[in-house]
């Protein structure tokens, strides 16, 4: 599913996709076709897995006849831009073997347990190493995308977001959904602490999907609570987490909706790979976690519920924090690496000088800047054509096609150059920042070889700024400490 959603967003952007996919009991063919994009299928056959892996019976074959069916089915399209793997039962081993079949790799994982060999990894979740735990498992070069503000939502949790209505902490209508098919029946656990809650005024959302083994069981406890509505294979979740005041829900891709939403929950994990993103989590106390699934009974859910019923200022708490956590442009982000190709920079030439200034003296600039007067005209002249006559200084400005999107400027001193970046107002908060800094590197490369290092200086605060160095590979050298005598 997260797949399809980059797919989709991909696809609006003039991209061609195509969907290669192994025929699986319980596969989404239809919902890909549904989409309108290509899919070629690797038949379902009986050779084993090789082991080597922790997750490697979940492919169907061995990674070595994989690579084969992949690279069969993808000679019918020839080489692609992007080949992005989604697969916990493939590593290196299959994606070095496919580099002849794409000019990039990415791939999306949250185990970290094994080596890849890509450009570009995504990994989603929550961690409490997060920026370390990849160092050792993808090539130096590799960008990394780490976290849930890379969150892969689908645009209607965007749109939903804008349109938010202020919760009070007071719990009218409860959302219980477990995913699409809930092997073990956490719904129907769910179902049966709301009835031992005995709140019979509290509207109730129930939400199966088509592979949900337990329909029947749920339709009946739903059947026993007067504000139950059963919802099957709907395409509007966005909108029923809208409307609910606390969900009871797993963890996964849905806990980013669900924070994206500010939507308060109770959460089980149902899989031993969501249970770390869930520890660390409700560590920053943006959900109520409770545990694995297979060890939570409908008591504990039901203790869970009454402190969630009285506890108004927790459900504000939980709501809030979850709302900062992810703000639904996940997948802006991931979209404009996978396109950060097409940014270019060229030098700042006399008819830029309109453009700098404006940008210059943009309150998102001047916040963050050491000095955060407003700029004369005057001044700008004078600092401008300073910089664009110095030998000492590389003005650049970056561009998709005619898009402007920012500036760096960098002061050189023998081999060392002091870097600063500031972005067109209209471009904050997608990643530009980054995709500037590494073009911006690979220019410095190329033009000044001289220079073997580089500095920022950044304000404590600017906390934005701080990590799109750290994103970049800049590391914490000097801290400098200030104190304005009264």
């Amino acid at each position: 599913m997260r797949c399809l959603t980059l797919a989709n967003v991909l696809r609006e952007q003039g991209a061609n996709i195509t969907f290669i996919c192994r025929e699986h009991r319980g596969n989404l063919f239809e919902q890909i076709e549904l989409s309108n994009h290509k899919l070629l299928r690797i038949s379902h056959n009986t050779v084993s897995s090789d082991g080597k892996l922790t997750h490697a019976h979940w492919l169907g074959a061995t990674q070595e006849e994989d690579v084969r069916q992949s690279a069969e089915a993808l000679i019918t399209i020839g080489c692609v831009d992007w080949l992005i793997v989604d697969h916990y039962a493939l590593d290196i081993e299959w994606e070095t073997a496919m580099r002849p079949h794409a000019k990039h790799i990415m791939v999306i994982d949250d185990l970290a347990d094994r080596v890849h060999d890509c450009d570009l990894l995504l990994d989603q979740n929550m961690h409490q190493n997060i920026q370390e735990r990849y160092d050792i498992l993808v090539p130096p070069s590799c960008t990394k995308l780490l976290g849930p503000k890379y969150a892969l939502l689908r645009p209607e949790f965007k749109e939903a977001r804008s349109n938010l209505k202020v919760r009070d902490g007071n719990v009218r209508r409860i959302f219980v959904f477990f995913g699409g098919s809930d092997p073990t029946n956490e719904t129907g656990k769910a179902l049966k602490a709301i009835q031992q809650t005995k709140r019979p005024d509290i509207a109730i959302d129930v939400i199966v999907g088509a592979a949900n083994p337990h329909q029947e069981e749920i339709a009946n406890l739903c059947s026993t609570l007067p504000k139950a509505k059963l919802h099957r294979q709907i395409n509007n979740i966005a909108e029923l987490m809208m409307e609910a005041d606390l969900a009871i829900g797993a963890g996964g891709g849905t806990v980013w909706e669900r924070c994206c939403l500010g939507l308060p929950t109770i959460v089980l994990s149902i899989s031993s790979n969501q249970n770390p993103s869930c520890k660390a989590i409700a560590s920053i106390g943006a959900i109520l976690y409770l545990g694995e699934g297979n060890k939570i009974d409908a008591d504990l859910i039901e203790s869970a519920l009454k402190i969630s019923l009285s506890a108004t200022y927790l459900m504000e708490s939980l709501g809030g924090l979850g709302l900062a956590v992810v703000d639904g442009r996940g997948v802006d982000r991931v979209l404009r690496e996978l396109l950060s190709n097409q940014l270019q920079l060229r030098l700042v030439s006399e008819n830029d000088f309109e453009r700098v200034f404006h940008w210059r003296n943009h309150i998102k600039t001047r916040k963050f800047s050491f000095h955060s007067d407003p700029i004369s005209l005057e001044e700008h002249h004078n600092w401008f054509f300073e910089k664009l006559m110095s030998t000492q200084c590389i003005l650049l400005i970056g561009f998709i096609e005619n898009d402007p999107i920012g500036v760096l400027r960098y002061d050189i001193e023998e081999s060392t150059a002091a870097v600063s970046v500031y972005l067109n107002p209209d471009k904050h908060g997608f990643g530009y920042g980054a995709m500037l800094l590494r073009k911006g590197e690979d220019w410095v490369r190329l033009h000044h070889p001289n220079i073997k290092e580089l500095t920022a200086e950044v304000l404590t605060e600017n906390f934005a700024s701080m990590n799109v160095f750290n994103e970049t590979g800049y590391k914490k050298f000097m801290v400098t400490l200030k104190k304005i005598l009264k």
